[in-house]
Formats: structure tokens, sequence, C-alpha cells
């Protein structure tokens, strides 16, 4: 039980890092979208890294209180994220399409890997 806390508690922490790199994309006061980036983060792999870790966070949480509630919640929360992930990789995808000089997206999970 202590373990799968302290699992939850790094996930959240990881959470909180991806948002800062997000945070740190328009952070000059530009518009324009650039591609996140981020090993530690988890953006090298997954286009929605913060989704990511909130998710694993609530796993692991769940595994340490075995609450069938919090089962619930997770589940219906990645169900929300999925349809933003969705949306936001398309966006991505077709923002940066290699075209008139602008980077292509590499390829990535949405959210969840390897699973989507």
């Amino acid at each position: 039980m202590q373990a799968a806390f302290a699992l939850a508690c790094v996930c959240q922490l990881l959470n909180a890092h991806a948002h800062l790199v997000l945070s740190r994309l328009r952070a000059d006061g530009s518009k324009a979208y650039k591609i996140p980036r981020g090993f530690l983060s988890g953006f090298d792999f997954v286009t929605c890294a913060n989704y990511m870790w909130e998710i694993s966070g609530w796993f692991w949480f769940n595994v340490a209180t075995q609450s069938l509630m919090g089962v619930v919640f997770m589940l219906c929360g990645t169900l929300q994220m999925m349809v933003w992930a969705n949306a936001k990789h398309a966006r991505l995808r077709k923002t940066f399409d290699g075209k008139e000089g602008r980077e292509k997206y590499p390829r990535r999970w949405r959210m969840l890997p390897p699973v989507f």
C-alpha cells in the first residue's frame, strides 16, 4: 500500500513537471504553437503527457486505497481526457504537417502507451 501511494505521488510530481513544460511553450508571449518535448516529462513519447501522469497517479492511488469509487472516478476522467487527447493530437498533427518549412510532428502515442 505504501509503495503504491509513493508511486502515485511520483506520478503527480511528473504531472506537475509536464504542466511546467506546457506553460513554458509560450512564455515569450507568442501565440504560435510549439511541439512539447522532454524525456522526463513524457512528451518524447506521448502528446498529452500530463494526462498520462494524471491517470497513472490515480491508478496507483486506487491500488493503494482499493476504492471502487476511486476507480469509477479514474475511468470517467480517463474517458474525458481521451476525447481531449484525440483533439489535441489531431490539431498538432495538422499544425505541424512538415509542409512549407514547418516542422513535422513526431510519431507519438496520444496519451497511454502502448494502448492509446
